[in-house]
Protein backbone atom coordinates (compact mmCIF):
# COMPACT_ATOMS: atom_id res chain seq x y z
CA UNK A 1 0.00 0.00 0.00
CA UNK A 2 1.75 3.20 -0.94
CA UNK A 3 0.57 6.85 -2.38
CA UNK A 4 2.63 7.85 -5.48
CA UNK A 5 2.90 11.16 -6.98
CA UNK A 6 3.74 10.58 -10.86
CA UNK A 7 5.42 13.41 -12.95
CA UNK A 8 3.66 16.01 -11.08
CA UNK A 9 3.98 18.92 -12.25
CA UNK A 10 2.00 22.55 -11.20
CA UNK A 11 2.24 26.24 -11.81
CA UNK A 12 0.88 29.32 -10.42
CA UNK A 13 -1.36 31.14 -12.66
CA UNK A 14 -0.65 28.72 -15.60
CA UNK A 15 -1.72 30.63 -19.00
CA UNK A 16 -0.61 34.25 -18.09
CA UNK A 17 2.66 36.25 -17.88
CA UNK A 18 2.79 35.93 -14.36
CA UNK A 19 2.70 32.14 -14.73
CA UNK A 20 5.11 30.34 -12.29
CA UNK A 21 6.25 26.86 -12.38
CA UNK A 22 6.99 25.27 -8.97
CA UNK A 23 6.72 21.66 -9.63
CA UNK A 24 8.48 20.44 -12.90
CA UNK A 25 8.27 16.55 -12.91
CA UNK A 26 7.69 15.21 -8.91
CA UNK A 27 8.30 11.60 -8.65
CA UNK A 28 7.80 10.43 -5.16
CA UNK A 29 6.24 7.30 -3.17
CA UNK A 30 5.50 7.59 0.42
CA UNK A 31 4.80 3.82 2.30
CA UNK A 32 3.00 3.11 5.34
CA UNK A 33 4.90 2.85 8.52
CA UNK A 34 7.01 4.99 7.60
CA UNK A 35 8.20 8.90 7.62
CA UNK A 36 9.55 10.43 4.75
CA UNK A 37 11.03 13.88 5.62
CA UNK A 38 10.90 16.35 2.63
CA UNK A 39 13.14 18.86 2.14
CA UNK A 40 14.48 21.88 0.02
CA UNK A 41 15.42 25.85 0.50
CA UNK A 42 13.16 28.28 0.80
CA UNK A 43 10.88 28.59 -1.90
CA UNK A 44 11.57 25.30 -3.52
CA UNK A 45 7.65 24.01 -3.07
CA UNK A 46 7.82 21.85 -0.71
CA UNK A 47 4.33 23.33 0.68
CA UNK A 48 2.96 23.17 -2.88
CA UNK A 49 4.04 19.64 -2.93
CA UNK A 50 2.53 19.11 -0.07
CA UNK A 51 -1.22 20.66 -1.17
CA UNK A 52 -1.16 18.92 -4.37
CA UNK A 53 -0.67 15.65 -3.21
CA UNK A 54 -3.70 15.80 -0.18
CA UNK A 55 -5.98 17.18 -3.07
CA UNK A 56 -6.09 20.67 -1.40
CA UNK A 57 -4.19 22.01 -4.97
CA UNK A 58 -4.92 20.02 -8.62
CA UNK A 59 -1.78 19.43 -10.37
CA UNK A 60 -0.91 20.86 -13.52
CA UNK A 61 0.27 17.44 -14.75
CA UNK A 62 0.65 14.40 -13.68
CA UNK A 63 -0.91 12.09 -10.91
CA UNK A 64 -1.67 11.65 -7.54
CA UNK A 65 -2.33 8.24 -6.70
CA UNK A 66 -3.32 5.84 -3.87
CA UNK A 67 -3.18 2.07 -4.36
CA UNK A 68 -3.06 2.45 -7.87
CA UNK A 69 -6.40 4.80 -8.13
CA UNK A 70 -5.68 8.43 -9.40
CA UNK A 71 -6.67 10.90 -6.92
CA UNK A 72 -10.05 13.05 -8.28
CA UNK A 73 -10.42 10.51 -11.05
CA UNK A 74 -13.85 10.66 -10.23
CA UNK A 75 -15.95 11.85 -7.46
CA UNK A 76 -16.71 8.46 -6.35
CA UNK A 77 -13.12 7.84 -6.15
CA UNK A 78 -12.23 11.38 -4.64
CA UNK A 79 -14.83 10.14 -1.84
CA UNK A 80 -13.22 6.99 -0.95
CA UNK A 81 -9.71 8.20 -1.24
CA UNK A 82 -10.38 11.29 0.98
CA UNK A 83 -10.42 9.26 3.88
CA UNK A 84 -7.22 8.02 3.43
CA UNK A 85 -5.19 10.83 3.62
CA UNK A 86 -4.82 13.68 6.24
CA UNK A 87 -2.98 17.35 6.22
CA UNK A 88 -1.34 18.91 9.25
CA UNK A 89 -0.61 22.81 8.03
CA UNK A 90 1.64 24.63 9.47
CA UNK A 91 -0.43 27.32 11.12
CA UNK A 92 -3.04 24.98 14.07
CA UNK A 93 -5.10 27.97 14.29
CA UNK A 94 -5.86 27.75 10.82
CA UNK A 95 -7.53 24.36 10.95
CA UNK A 96 -9.32 25.21 14.25
CA UNK A 97 -12.85 26.66 14.37
CA UNK A 98 -15.69 25.40 16.24
CA UNK A 99 -16.57 26.40 20.00
CA UNK A 100 -15.21 23.29 21.35
CA UNK A 101 -12.40 20.85 20.87
CA UNK A 102 -15.33 18.00 21.13
CA UNK A 103 -16.95 19.85 18.09
CA UNK A 104 -13.77 20.60 16.50
CA UNK A 105 -12.41 17.29 16.02
CA UNK A 106 -15.92 15.81 15.52
CA UNK A 107 -16.22 17.46 12.00
CA UNK A 108 -14.21 15.74 9.89
CA UNK A 109 -16.33 12.83 10.80
CA UNK A 110 -19.68 14.41 9.49
CA UNK A 111 -21.10 13.15 6.74
CA UNK A 112 -20.49 9.56 7.92
CA UNK A 113 -23.66 8.79 9.86
CA UNK A 114 -22.28 7.77 12.75
CA UNK A 115 -24.24 7.29 15.49
CA UNK A 116 -23.59 9.27 18.24
CA UNK A 117 -22.02 6.96 20.74
CA UNK A 118 -19.70 5.82 18.05
CA UNK A 119 -18.82 9.44 17.15
CA UNK A 120 -18.10 10.74 20.66
CA UNK A 121 -15.73 7.39 20.72
CA UNK A 122 -13.68 8.07 17.76
CA UNK A 123 -13.23 11.39 19.38
CA UNK A 124 -11.89 10.27 22.40
CA UNK A 125 -9.55 7.48 20.55
CA UNK A 126 -8.18 10.69 18.39
CA UNK A 127 -7.16 12.95 22.04
CA UNK A 128 -5.63 10.03 23.58
CA UNK A 129 -3.92 9.48 20.50
CA UNK A 130 -2.56 12.33 20.89
CA UNK A 131 -1.63 12.52 24.40
CA UNK A 132 -4.93 14.78 25.47
CA UNK A 133 -7.55 13.73 27.81
CA UNK A 134 -10.87 13.88 26.66
CA UNK A 135 -12.33 14.29 30.08
CA UNK A 136 -9.83 17.67 30.61
CA UNK A 137 -10.28 18.59 26.93
CA UNK A 138 -12.82 17.50 24.86
CA UNK A 139 -15.38 20.76 26.11
CA UNK A 140 -12.46 23.46 26.31
CA UNK A 141 -12.14 26.24 23.54
CA UNK A 142 -9.41 25.56 21.55
CA UNK A 143 -8.40 28.96 21.18
CA UNK A 144 -7.91 29.26 25.12
CA UNK A 145 -5.41 26.24 25.01
CA UNK A 146 -1.33 26.67 24.72
CA UNK A 147 0.50 26.56 21.21
CA UNK A 148 1.46 22.90 21.43
CA UNK A 149 -2.02 21.81 22.61
CA UNK A 150 -3.41 23.47 19.69
CA UNK A 151 -1.05 21.54 17.62
CA UNK A 152 -2.25 18.39 19.50
CA UNK A 153 -5.58 19.36 18.82
CA UNK A 154 -5.47 20.20 15.16
CA UNK A 155 -3.55 16.88 14.69
CA UNK A 156 -6.79 14.87 16.90
CA UNK A 157 -8.93 16.61 14.17
CA UNK A 158 -7.09 15.20 11.29
CA UNK A 159 -6.27 11.60 12.77
CA UNK A 160 -10.21 11.26 13.89
CA UNK A 161 -10.84 9.62 10.25
CA UNK A 162 -8.28 7.56 10.78
CA UNK A 163 -5.79 8.22 7.52
CA UNK A 164 -3.16 5.80 5.87
CA UNK A 165 -1.54 8.84 5.11
CA UNK A 166 -0.10 12.16 7.06
CA UNK A 167 0.64 14.60 4.92
CA UNK A 168 2.77 17.50 7.99
CA UNK A 169 3.86 20.59 7.38
CA UNK A 170 6.72 22.02 9.61
CA UNK A 171 4.61 20.14 12.55
CA UNK A 172 7.21 21.20 15.19
CA UNK A 173 7.35 24.81 14.19
CA UNK A 174 6.83 26.81 17.32
CA UNK A 175 6.93 24.01 20.11
CA UNK A 176 9.22 24.34 23.01
CA UNK A 177 11.43 21.57 23.65
CA UNK A 178 8.42 19.33 25.68
CA UNK A 179 5.67 19.95 22.71
CA UNK A 180 8.72 18.96 20.27
CA UNK A 181 9.32 15.57 22.35
CA UNK A 182 5.62 14.64 22.75
CA UNK A 183 4.67 15.30 19.31
CA UNK A 184 7.83 12.77 18.01
CA UNK A 185 6.61 10.16 20.25
CA UNK A 186 3.45 10.36 18.98
CA UNK A 187 4.46 10.44 15.33
CA UNK A 188 6.76 7.70 15.81
CA UNK A 189 3.93 5.80 17.49
CA UNK A 190 1.67 6.35 14.65
CA UNK A 191 4.29 4.89 12.18
CA UNK A 192 4.80 1.98 14.36
CA UNK A 193 1.04 1.73 13.74
CA UNK A 194 1.29 1.37 10.32
CA UNK A 195 0.43 5.44 9.16
CA UNK A 196 2.88 6.70 6.28
CA UNK A 197 3.94 10.39 6.95
CA UNK A 198 5.44 12.68 4.88
CA UNK A 199 7.01 15.26 6.87
CA UNK A 200 7.99 18.70 5.66
CA UNK A 201 10.85 20.27 7.78
CA UNK A 202 13.99 22.12 7.59
CA UNK A 203 14.97 21.05 11.06
CA UNK A 204 18.21 18.85 10.74
CA UNK A 205 17.38 17.13 14.39
CA UNK A 206 13.65 16.27 13.07
CA UNK A 207 15.56 14.72 10.54
CA UNK A 208 18.22 12.47 12.01
CA UNK A 209 15.86 11.30 15.30
CA UNK A 210 12.31 10.61 12.89
CA UNK A 211 13.10 10.07 9.34
CA UNK A 212 13.28 6.70 7.62
CA UNK A 213 13.77 8.20 4.10
CA UNK A 214 14.74 11.99 2.85
CA UNK A 215 13.55 13.52 -0.19
CA UNK A 216 15.08 16.63 -1.26
CA UNK A 217 13.22 18.93 -3.82
CA UNK A 218 15.37 21.10 -5.88
CA UNK A 219 14.35 23.10 -9.17
CA UNK A 220 11.11 21.66 -8.80
CA UNK A 221 12.09 18.20 -9.12
CA UNK A 222 13.39 15.19 -6.18
CA UNK A 223 16.77 15.96 -6.62
CA UNK A 224 17.30 12.44 -4.12
CA UNK A 225 15.10 9.79 -2.09
CA UNK A 226 16.66 7.22 -0.44
CA UNK A 227 17.42 6.37 3.23
CA UNK A 228 18.34 9.11 6.29
CA UNK A 229 21.98 8.39 6.19
CA UNK A 230 22.94 8.07 2.70
CA UNK A 231 21.13 11.21 1.82
CA UNK A 232 22.38 13.51 4.90
CA UNK A 233 25.58 11.81 3.59
CA UNK A 234 25.61 13.51 0.21
CA UNK A 235 26.96 16.67 1.72
CA UNK A 236 28.00 17.75 -2.01
CA UNK A 237 24.37 16.44 -3.05
CA UNK A 238 22.88 18.66 -0.62
CA UNK A 239 25.21 22.13 -1.34
CA UNK A 240 23.67 21.45 -4.97
CA UNK A 241 20.53 21.61 -3.60
CA UNK A 242 20.81 24.80 -1.81
CA UNK A 243 20.97 23.11 1.50
CA UNK A 244 23.36 23.62 4.44
CA UNK A 245 24.11 20.17 5.09
CA UNK A 246 24.32 18.70 8.75
CA UNK A 247 27.49 19.78 11.01
CA UNK A 248 28.37 16.44 11.30
CA UNK A 249 28.15 15.17 7.95
CA UNK A 250 30.27 18.11 6.99
CA UNK A 251 32.62 17.23 9.23
CA UNK A 252 33.54 13.60 8.10
CA UNK A 253 33.02 14.50 4.46
CA UNK A 254 35.91 16.86 5.28
CA UNK A 255 37.66 13.73 6.90
CA UNK A 256 37.42 12.10 3.99
CA UNK A 257 38.65 14.53 1.85
CA UNK A 258 41.76 14.50 4.07
CA UNK A 259 42.06 10.51 3.22
CA UNK A 260 40.06 9.09 6.20
CA UNK A 261 38.19 5.89 4.96
CA UNK A 262 35.26 6.81 6.94
CA UNK A 263 31.56 5.08 6.06
CA UNK A 264 28.93 7.80 4.55
CA UNK A 265 26.40 6.51 6.98
CA UNK A 266 27.86 7.19 9.95
CA UNK A 267 26.02 10.41 11.28
CA UNK A 268 25.53 9.69 14.66
CA UNK A 269 27.66 11.05 16.83
CA UNK A 270 28.50 7.61 18.99
CA UNK A 271 29.00 6.13 15.43
CA UNK A 272 31.21 8.55 14.33
CA UNK A 273 33.44 8.62 17.47
CA UNK A 274 33.84 4.91 16.65
CA UNK A 275 34.69 4.97 12.71
CA UNK A 276 36.98 7.80 13.39
CA UNK A 277 38.91 6.24 16.13
CA UNK A 278 38.94 3.09 13.93
CA UNK A 279 40.48 4.66 11.08
CA UNK A 280 42.90 6.66 13.61
CA UNK A 281 43.68 2.87 14.57
CA UNK A 282 44.03 1.13 11.38
CA UNK A 283 46.62 4.22 10.46
CA UNK A 284 49.03 3.84 13.34
CA UNK A 285 49.18 0.51 12.50
CA UNK A 286 50.17 0.61 8.48
CA UNK A 287 52.66 3.14 9.84
CA UNK A 288 54.48 0.20 12.33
Amino acid sequence: MCLVLKDVRFAYLPGTSMAREVLRGVDLEIREGEILCLLGRTGAGKSTLLQVTSGLLAPTAGDVLVDGRRWGASRRIHAELRGSLGVLLQSSASQLFAETVEKDISFGLRGLSLPPRELNARVEEALRLVGLDPRLFARLSPFALSEGEMRRVALAGVLVTRPRFLLLDEPFSGLDGLGREALGEILGSLRGGGTGILMVTHDWEEVETLADRVAVLAEGRIAACAAKDEVLADVEGLLRAGLRPPPLAEFLHELRGRGFALPRVALEPRRAAEAVAACRRASREERR
